[in-house]
């Protein structure tokens, strides 16, 4: 057999991609994840369909699912092969699970003869042209990566091959399919004490036979009763039917109605969705403003206010400073113009740090954080809205769906989606609750706050204007004035002159002080002003007004999503346009009813009504088996005897049958160990071969048992060593030997040999070894070797051997 082309129309990560491969030696190059294992796979689905070997029903391995195409619904392809000098082609369509087999030179369908499986009827190319079943191709000449290992049930699937090349039988012969049988044989006689069974249930008719002789006389009037409730039953149950008909006729009109007021529905939302789109249109200028540039905004023009006001402090300390320089003189008395200096001190240093305190309250001012907290709040507010009405709409679907479902059982998935998406919204609404909870506590913490502070504020400017008062002046700047003219008036001079000093070095300080805050609100503004200017604003408060339209174009946005997705769930699989053809086939009239009766409610009558029906029927139905059963032990009294005998002789036929079954299943067991007696030297012998070849003859002696278990004998101190002990390079390797002798001991054809990067654990030499081999068989047979590494082209180029190349990177 040689693989000519694979042409993979809808497979894994391949859409319409072809592949040929030539005679001998072909090698498939690619790097990993680029489809080296998809295209080895490939073959096998073509060949064997990924259904599970040895199921009664049709069960599929994980790789049916694992390579079916995520961006078509095609899940398809095409292999064409040689064999016998004939070319054939395979068509199969994985996801409807079909398969058709071509002569590709006459264009005949040849599916027919194609062998339909082992108990799965479905055909299978693989079993019909390689002559074996997908454990024994997997097993032998389909190698994967790391999966040199056999797998259980190869041992018994060998045995079956062996029997049939040692016998002259033309039908083929399956030791563990005989053995089965013949089991499923004696199961399906039974015993006594299985009643099921053909033997119980014979031993129980007996003795029925027996008690229906002792009872026949009994049964005439109970017949006679169940033939008049048979014939009453039989009219009732035409009565029924013809009532389910009429509400049948009724529950169509009420689904047509139902469509009508879906179909109300989806233009109202279609009409809603317009006129939101109107919306958006007219709010498309704010969408791009910044709602992190606000709060920056923000947080920058109180910096601006703060600066200003500090700015603003600073000069009239600067003036207050100029005064004091220009008003220094000396007083030697403690009371000054009536005034008690001590007293005008302390009442100085007290104003001081009310002054003060009162500066920090007011740059304390939590007015922009309240502001924001209340958007905020406003926000969550509206999306809580928005959610509840989300809710109801979800509700108002659960609804819908479980109405459906009365209509079709199947469609109860559907409330599935608006179920999910009302719990989630429920979570978000619970999650919002504790927000909003938090927020306005917090709101609640700042305006307690602010109302302490304005108030402390208060207080302290009443404060201030009791102690401007008691030295009669208006103002701060004329209590300071004051102030300084009684220290200068009561300094001695050099005091005075060390004062002006200090008061100048003060001053100076002073006006740098102001030069750096002028330069950091010039900064301020210019970064206030650019911002304000790139969100589309000229001033703070249009801005805010622009956020505020900005959010409601976001709002209209999301509602646009939410009732267009609404709008798909109410159409499911429908369309206006499909709902509006459908309806114009009905005319107003027949579309109005003045109290319709609700779907459900006749859905549960028709199915009440059902079954009524259905219990009728069994009931009806078990008095015709009633009758016939009454009427034939009547009719056939006599003849009970006669039965009992026959009966009598069937259990000796079955214990006739038992020990002859018995005795073919020793037979039969013991041939097959004769079988593998007579062929295990020869697979002993081949495999020895191979592996002496691909490791230089390091191993030679190689023994296998009927289970497949290998066990090389060490060259040096002829030690027998099990497979386990080895290398992972030298198991592969005995692996590998093992699995193509028994292919060739199998098979006489010419057979592919594929590999799926199984040498990723042999070292240079063995990898050498190993090519050699290859391009030694490859001369009989085709070999496919995928693979993601250079290694093994560069050894056969270093050989001269001749290879096809595909490369997939």
């Amino acid at each position: 057999m040689i693989i000519k082309e694979l042409n993979l129309i809808s497979f894994g990560k391949f859409e319409s991609e072809s592949f040929s491969l030539e005679d001998g030696l072909n090698i498939i190059y690619g790097e990993n994840e680029s489809g080296k294992t998809t295209l080895h796979n490939f073959i096998y689905g073509m060949f064997y369909g990924f259904l599970r070997p040895y199921v009664k029903r049709r069960l599929y391995l994980p790789e049916y699912e694992k390579y079916r195409p995520w961006n078509r619904k095609e899940y398809a392809g095409i292999l064409t092969f040689i064999k016998d000098d004939r070319v054939y082609r395979i068509e199969r369509n994985f996801d409807k699970g079909e398969v058709r087999v071509y002569d590709d030179i006459t264009g005949d369908d040849i599916t027919k003869y194609i062998d339909m499986g082992e108990r799965v009827k479905v055909h299978l190319p693989g079993i019909y042209f390689f002559d074996f079943n997908s454990i024994v191709y997997n097993n032998t000449i389909s190698i994967c990566q790391l999966g040199n290992r056999i797998h259980q049930d190869l041992s018994t699937e060998v045995k079956d091959r062996l029997a049939n090349i040692s016998t002259s039988f033309e039908e083929d012969i399956s030791v563990k399919k005989a053995i089965a049988d013949l089991e499923k044989e004696l199961e399906d006689i039974g015993s006594v004490r299985a009643p099921t069974r053909p033997y119980g249930k014979t031993m129980i008719e007996l003795d029925r036979l027996r008690e229906r002789q002792r009872k026949a006389v009994e049964k005439q009037e109970e017949y006679n009763r169940y033939l008049k409730e048979f014939n009453d039953l039989k009219e009732e149950i035409k009565r029924e039917k013809s009532k389910v008909d009429e509400l049948q006729k009724e529950l169509r009109k009420a689904q047509i109605i139902e469509k009508k007021k879906i179909y109300d529905e989806a233009i109202k939302l279609k009409e809603e969705i317009e006129s939101i789109d109107n919306k958006i249109e007219s709010l498309k200028s704010y969408s791009n403003l910044s709602f992190n540039d606000y709060t920056r905004a923000l947080k920058l023009e109180n910096q601006y206010e703060n600066l200003n006001r500090q700015i603003g402090e600073l000069r009239l300390n600067i003036g207050k400073a100029k005064d004091k320089l220009a008003s220094l003189k000396l007083e030697e008395e403690g009371i000054v113009d009536g005034i008690k200096v001590d007293d005008l001190y302390r009442d100085m240093d007290s104003y001081s740090e009310l002054e003060d305190e009162k500066n920090r309250l007011i740059l304390d001012s939590k007015e922009n954080r309240l502001e924001i907290l209340n958007s905020e709040l406003k926000a969550i507010l509206d999306r809580e809205k928005r959610l509840k009405s989300i809710g109801r709409i979800n509700i108002l679907l659960i609804l819908i769906s479980l109405i459906l479902f009365f209509i079709s059982p199947p469609l109860i998935l559907l409330a599935s989606i608006p179920l999910g998406i009302f719990i989630y919204t429920k979570k978000i609404i619970a999650t919002m609750d504790e927000e909003k909870y938090n927020l306005n506590v917090e709101i609640q913490n700042i305006r307690k706050e602010e109302e302490e502070r304005k108030d402390r504020i208060s207080h302290i400017e009443r404060e201030e204007e009791e102690i401007l008062l008691k030295y009669n002046c208006g103002s701060r700047a004329v209590f300071n004035r004051l102030y300084d003219e009684l220290r200068i008036k009561v300094m001695d001079l050099s005091k005075r002159q060390s004062e002006y000093k200090e008061t100048k070095e003060y001053m100076n300080k002073i006006i740098e002080d102001l030069q750096v805050k002028e330069k950091e609100i010039v900064a301020i503004k210019e970064e206030l002003d650019y911002i304000i200017e790139k969100n589309n604003s000229s001033n703070m408060e249009e801005f805010k007004k622009g956020l505020d339209k900005k959010r409601d174009y976001d709002n209209l946005i999301k509602d646009k999503e939410r009732k267009a997705e609404i709008l798909d769930r109410i159409l499911v699989d429908t369309s206006l346009e499909e709902l509006r053809i459908e309806l114009n086939n009905y005319d107003e009239e027949y579309l109005q009813m003045e109290n319709p009766t609700d779907v459900s409610e006749i859905m549960k009558r028709i199915k009440d009504k059902e079954e009524d029906i259905s219990n009728m029927r069994e009931r009806y139905a078990r008095l015709g088996e009633r009758i016939d059963s009454l009427n034939e032990e009547i009719g056939r009294l006599v003849d009970i005897e006669e039965e009992i005998g026959r009966l009598e002789k069937r259990i000796e036929e079955f214990d006739n049958r038992i020990k002859s079954i018995n005795m073919a299943k020793e037979i039969i067991q013991s041939i097959s160990q004769e079988i593998h007696n007579q062929f295990a030297p020869t697979i002993n012998k081949k495999v020895g071969q191979i592996i002496s070849l691909i490791t230089d003859g390091k191993y030679n002696q190689v023994r296998i048992n009927d289970h497949l278990d290998i066990t090389v004998e060490n060259p040096s101190t002829k030690e027998i060593i099990h497979i386990d002990n080895l290398s992972g390079g030298t198991i592969d390797q005995l692996y590998f030997a093992l699995r193509f002798s028994i292919i060739s001991s199998l098979k006489g054809e010419r057979l592919p040999l594929i590999l799926d990067d199984c040498f990723i654990q042999y070292d240079n030499e063995r990898l050498a070894n190993a090519m050699k081999f290859l391009s030694h068989i490859s001369k009989d047979k085709q070999v496919i070797l995928f693979t993601c590494h250079h290694r093994e082209r560069e050894i056969l180029e270093g050989l001269g051997v001749k290879y096809n190349l595909i490369n997939l990177s």
